[in-house]
Order: structure tokens, then C-alpha cells, then sequence
């Protein structure tokens, strides 16, 4: 009994080991379809799924994680080869080509990390803080600020605050006159701005949030 104990704790240790020593030579990179990219070692695929041996976070183990392949665009191994999951198919409403798509996921990737929500986070939260002053504004017997209880104007801030910055739309061009390069970048453009926007929609959001409960904390604790 005791030998088999030990024996399983050899196996385990010899796993544990193997797993954090994978190669970094044979590392592949995935981009994801909604801009997101992961390096990992690939182990197994088959025609729907992708199973991928990826490092733990704030950990030196890995573990493995199987994804849909209807979820990636493409896997490009250690010797550079791009291997397409995303394939051009009406019936599954892949109306894009290949090349189009490529573009429309390097738009959402660059918008996913690069650009800052800063700025409409800030502008969102001095709103929020803005209506949440004038929501608890009393007009009658003890007129001030912070005097009255927070109502329905303060929960139409996050509505506001996407009404300012919800205008990110692209106008697609007439294909008739464009040139493939001109597509190829219009499909990047597209898929920079959708990204865009989704980021705007979550940080004005949280924003606006943030600056109401803030006015109704301080309301709160008000002496």
C-alpha cells in the first residue's frame, strides 16, 4: 500500500514538473475572434474543439483548457504557419473572407489593448456625481444639496452617459469603389470601432455608476 502511495507521488511530481518545463520554442499564439490572444501550447485538436495547455495565473503550473473552434480565428504555430479555424460560410453566418476577417479581429485587438477608457470613465463619474447632487437637491422646507432622497433621475445616469458616447458608428464605404486594400482597412476600422464602443459602453457605465453611489454614501454618512 505504501509503495503504490509513493509511487503515485513520483507520477505526480514527474507531471507537475513536466508542466512547468513546456518548451518555449513550441509555443503557439491564438487569436481569438473577439480580439483576445493567447500563447499556449497546443496538444490536441480535432474539427470542434482545441485543446491547449496554457500557464495558470500567478502561477508557474499550467493546466489544460479546451476552446470551441468556432471561437478562434487562427493558431500560428512556433515556425509561423497560420492555421484558419474561421472559414467563410454563409450557412454559419460567416459572411466575411478569411483576409477580411483577419483584419476586422487585428481592429479589436489593437482597440482591446491600446485604447484607454480613461477619459469617458472620468467624464462618466462627474456626471454621475452631477445628477446624483441634483437628484437629492430638496426645493421645499430644508433646500440644499444632499437634503432629499436619491429617486429615478439618478438611475437614468447610465443611459446619459451612453447617449454621449454612444455615437462610434463607421459608415461602410460602396464596395463598388474600393480597392482590396481599401476593404481590407475599412474591415479593420470596423472592427477597431466595435471594440471601441464596447469599452466606452462598460466604462461609462461603471462611471456613472460609481459617481451616484458615491453622492449617496456621502449623503449618508452626512452629519
Amino acid at each position: 500500500m505504501n509503495k503504490r502511495v509513493i509511487l503515485l507521488l513520483i507520477i505526480t511530481l514527474i507531471a507537475e514538473s513536466a508542466f512547468t518545463q513546456i518548451n518555449k520554442d513550441d509555443l503557439s499564439v491564438i487569436h481569438f475572434l473577439n480580439g483576445d490572444t493567447l500563447q499556449v501550447s497546443v496538444v490536441d485538436q480535432n474539427k470542434w474543439i482545441t485543446t491547449v495547455l496554457k500557464p495558470k495565473k500567478k502561477s508557474l503550473k499550467y493546466s489544460y483548457k479546451p476552446y470551441n473552434n468556432d471561437q478562434i480565428l487562427s493558431i500560428i504555430n512556433s515556425n509561423g504557419e497560420k492555421n484558419y479555424m474561421y472559414k467563410y460560410d454563409l450557412s454559419l453566418g460567416n459572411f466575411m473572407e478569411q483576409k477580411e476577417m483577419d483584419q476586422f479581429v487585428k481592429g479589436k485587438t489593437k482597440a482591446k489593448y491600446y485604447y484607454s477608457t480613461k477619459t469617458p470613465f472620468l467624464i462618466s463619474f462627474f456626471l454621475g456625481i452631477t445628477v446624483g447632487l441634483i437628484d437629492t437637491y430638496n426645493f421645499s422646507d430644508n433646500p440644499g444639496f444632499l437634503n432629499d432622497g436619491a429617486g429615478l433621475i439618478s438611475l437614468t445616469t447610465p443611459l446619459i452617459s451612453s447617449s454621449i458616447f454612444g455615437n462610434n458608428r463607421v459608415a461602410y464605404m460602396d464596395r463598388k469603389d474600393q480597392s482590396d486594400e481599401e476593404a481590407l482597412n475599412e474591415s479593420f476600422i470596423h472592427g477597431y470601432a466595435k471594440e471601441k464602443k464596447s469599452k466606452i459602453s462598460r466604462a461609462t457605465f461603471r462611471g456613472s455608476i460609481l459617481g451616484v453611489i458615491s453622492i449617496i454614501i456621502i449623503q449618508i454618512n452626512k452629519p
